[in-house]
């Protein structure tokens, strides 16, 4: 054997010794776990553009005959850049009341093979919860500041709980590449599992015995693209139910086979915090007394003073059914305050004393693709919102469903505090909830609202000097969930609010200067009125001294997302709404228009959009206007190509010029 062949094969031995084998070899130093040395040396799956990825993500359960849960937590994950130093962490978070979290480990390893040792005692545990009072606490450990590329951070610890419910779900997937996803339940001899595959291909476990364990490895990050379904549609999640034996005399935790049972259940549990006492009873006369006589008023106003109700969340004994029990309405009403339940509740009864049926609903806030059909299981919720009988079939609504069994029913929400009767927080539009009622519980598709209620009406009336500087007046007209994202920021602050609209309008006007800016909210009729001022020089651009360029889109609709992707693997989620602009320009006189954007009319079956330019010579005016309707539609990734024309086509509209000329 030659010398150069000597010295590679020793170079490549240093080299391999300078690789995770020898990581493992040191691990005594770290004393690191089986499960740890073996993730460390795991062939990862692709991972460009990826900060860190997943090397194992592992939980095993062990279920008691008395119903009590073990689970064992193994979880390592690799720093790939400086952005990914923020995955050296970990947050646990946990119930007091009924769980308890011990064996707490932590290692961060180095590439060379050392690293640091972490302990329960390093980590802080604390409350976190926005609650005035809650039993769920955090334990936190961040390594960030020692990590860098090439490490890993790994943890395990060990919960024991208690519950009342026997189900559970499992993401394998995440927004990071995963190398292993496992998942072990162990049952007690005579129990019973269901396991049911979403947004995936079905994975059947490996069954030993009692104990069952899915896996999946080298699975791709999950990357969410632009106007795309949430990572609760995309994600696979396996959703799990284990079941005693049938006949036990006293199971340890409850079953729901089915959605009647889960309404059951939960109508139980708010049966006596509803009765009304005589301060409900006074409050309600009250309010009714100067209400007006007709349905909607007298719904309308207990539902505003029920929004008015401050918000507060006391989280008591949640693993044992507490966060699904209200206080009672008496109660709320005499402390003035409460959370979504309690607020959904203290309407409720208010109601009731006005002889108007109401059910409690429940609905997973956040992501209107949550909840299926096919999994029973009040885990899957996570706010509690209100639907109000209507017997009379003149009072309408988009909100108002007819409801097999229970009656047309309007829904409302009395926890948000900018959408009025009549309209619902767009995140919930759409979604899948559950009406309360005993055994009569239904599953309901919540409706969206028509693009017509989602509206803006904009009026621009400017001017133009002979240097091309500008000095125009804004007005909005805004009604429905547009109003409703107004109304909220406005309300944050009305600095704020002055602050956004200045941003707003200088993105398309430079040097503007606003001198003016009015909000005026109108929460009853669910209006929002924006009117503001500005003056910018040189909007239009000077060619030559002979001629003025300018857009008549002066500002932008806010609403705008490009597509600039060439394909798409996902579909397209698009919002409701409408939008409609007049503008009008006076000209200087020693002006006259010489080019105008030609009319633009494009339809498709989501959405429709229109522009227009004239000029009228004997008042020296320019005038342009421009019109959007969008349908709520989930829109096929096949069928990109037609959406991605659509906001071109409205994308190009809008940028056309007007061009002037200096008349000699």
């Amino acid at each position: 054997m030659s010398r150069a062949m000597n010295l590679a094969r020793l170079l490549l031995c240093i080299a391999l010794a300078a690789t995770w084998p020898v990581a493992a070899a040191r691990a005594e130093k770290l004393n690191l776990p089986a499960w740890l040395n073996e993730a460390v040396q795991r062939e990862t799956p692709p991972a460009k553009g990826a900060s860190a990825i997943v090397l194992n993500d592992e939980y095993v359960t062990t279920i008691a005959p008395d119903g009590r849960l073990t689970a064992v937590v193994m979880e390592a994950v690799r720093i790939a850049d400086d952005i990914g130093r923020s995955s050296a962490s970990v947050s646990i978070g946990y119930d007091s009341s009924c769980e308890k979290i011990t064996g707490f480990r932590a290692w961060l390893i180095r590439p060379s093979g050392d690293g640091k040792n972490y302990r329960v005692t390093d980590a802080s545990d604390t409350s976190v919860s926005s609650a005035i009072y809650t039993e769920i606490h955090t334990i936190k450990l961040s390594a960030s500041d020692d990590a860098y590329k090439d490490c890993v951070f790994a943890y395990e610890y060990t919960r024991q709980s208690r519950r009342i419910f026997g189900f559970d779900s499992w993401r394998f997937q995440t927004t990071r590449p995963v190398a292993l996803s496992r998942l072990t339940y162990v049952l007690p001899k005579g129990w019973s599992l269901k396991a049911t595959m979403l947004n995936g291909k079905p994975v059947e476990p490996t069954v030993s015995g009692n104990t069952y364990t899915w896996e999946q490895r080298n699975l791709p990050a999950i990357k969410r693209e632009t106007m795309g379904p949430t990572l609760g549609r995309l994600t696979p999640r396996l959703n799990i139910n284990w079941f005693p034996p049938a006949g036990m005399a006293k199971p340890p935790i409850a079953a729901f086979p089915d959605w009647a049972s889960v309404s059951k259940f939960q109508t139980s549990l708010l049966v006596a915090p509803l009765a009304p006492n005589a301060a409900v009873e006074a409050k309600t006369r009250e309010l009714l007394a100067g209400a007006g006589a007709s349905l909607w008023k007298r719904i309308d106003a207990l539902a505003r003073f029920a929004q008015s109700i401050n918000y507060i969340s006391i989280q008591m004994n949640l693993g044992r059914g507490g966060g699904y029990t209200p206080r009672a309405a008496s109660e709320v009403l005499k402390t003035g305050y409460g959370d979504c339940k309690d607020k959904s509740t203290l309407l409720r009864s208010m109601l009731k004393v006005a002889g108007i049926e109401s059910y409690a609903v429940i609905v997973y806030s956040g992501d209107r693709y949550w909840v299926t059909e096919d999994w029973p299981s009040p885990s899957l919720f996570n706010h509690m919102i209100t639907a109000i009988k209507i017997d009379d079939p003149t009072v309408t609504s988009p909100m108002i469903v007819e409801v097999p069994g229970l009656g047309r029913l309007l829904f409302f929400d009395p926890t948000d505090p900018f959408t009025p009767l009549g309209d619902l927080l767009y995140a919930n539009q759409g979604a899948l909830v559950l009406a309360l009622a005993d055994e009569r519980g239904a599953l309901v598709r919540l409706p969206f609202t028509p693009p017509a209620a989602n509206h803006t009406q904009r009026t621009i009336v400017a001017k133009l000097d002979s240097l091309g500087g500008i000095d125009a007046r804004v007005s909005e007209h805004i009604t429905g969930q547009s109003a409703t994202k107004a109304r909220a920021i406005y309300r944050a602050s009305q600095t704020k609010f002055s602050d956004i609209m200045r941003n707003w309008i200088n993105a398309t006007v430079r040097l503007a200067k606003i001198t003016d800016t009015e909000g005026i909210d109108d929460q009853q009729n669910g209006t929002f009125d924006m009117n503001t001022r500005f003056t910018a020089p040189g909007y239009a651009n000077m060619m030559r001294d002979k001629l003025l360029i300018f857009k008549p889109a002066i500002v932008s609709r806010r609403d705008y997302t490009p597509l600039t992707q060439s394909k798409r693997a996902q579909p397209i989620i698009i919002e409701p709404y409408s939008f409609s602009e007049t503008v009008e320009i006076g000209i200087p006189e020693d002006f006259a228009a010489d080019e105008l954007p030609p009319p633009v009319e494009v339809e498709t079956p989501f959405g429709r959009y229109t522009s227009t330019c004239a000029y009228d010579a004997a008042m020296r005016t320019f005038r342009s206007t421009r019109s959007i309707v969008i349908k709520a539609a989930e829109i096929p990734a096949k069928d990109y190509a037609t959406v991605k024309q659509f906001y071109e086509t409205i994308q190009k509209a809008e940028q056309a010029s007007v061009v002037l000329s200096r008349v000699k």
